[in-house]
């Protein structure tokens, strides 16, 4: 495929993505933000803006990368099935924490979400060794550790 339309197609996937994103969230992610009890560690909502520009980045580029591969197989067909699923996933997860406002539900399927992660990562690794390094940061904040999962309602707390 050509750089010209594997951008064109990449674009359109962040895009898309990220509206639906928006879509679910709905407009009151700064209230519910602000209401949730944070440990002191956890990034501002401010910071959250440049990590979802990352995140998009990130995945503008592997689609990109994977849609240049010029074998077709199997695996790359799966491979860019699997992205936008996971895409629409983070969505839902958007919906799921911010509008259904259900953290417990939002850190079960968070939790389950490496598993994506980790089969991505492998394709990857099989299919384009650049686009699986380019997945590393994406990987690390995705780590079931991290502290977007300790978020509380604001009378408890989860820290240590």
């Amino acid at each position: 495929m050509s750089a010209t339309y594997a951008a064109l197609i990449s674009t359109g996937a962040c895009l898309g993505a990220a509206a639906l994103e928006g879509i679910c969230a709905d407009k009151n992610v700064k209230g519910y933000f602000a209401k949730l009890k944070w440990p002191r560690y956890a990034a501002p909502l401010w910071v959250w803006h440049f990590i979802g520009a990352a995140y998009y980045a990130i995945f503008f580029f592997v689609i990109f990368h994977l849609l240049r591969v010029e074998k077709d197989s199997i695996l790359k067909t799966g491979t860019l099935a699997l992205i936008p699923f996971m895409m629409v996933a983070n969505a839902l997860w958007n919906y799921v924490f911010f509008r259904a406002q259900n953290l417990f539900a939002g850190f079960i399927s968070g939790s389950l979400a490496p598993i994506l992660d980790l089969a991505l990562f492998i394709c990857l690794i099989k299919l384009d060794k650049t686009a699986a390094w380019a997945l590393v940061p994406y990987l690390i904040y995705r780590h079931p550790a991290s502290p977007r999962f300790c978020a509380t309602p604001a009378p408890h707390s989860c820290a240590p």
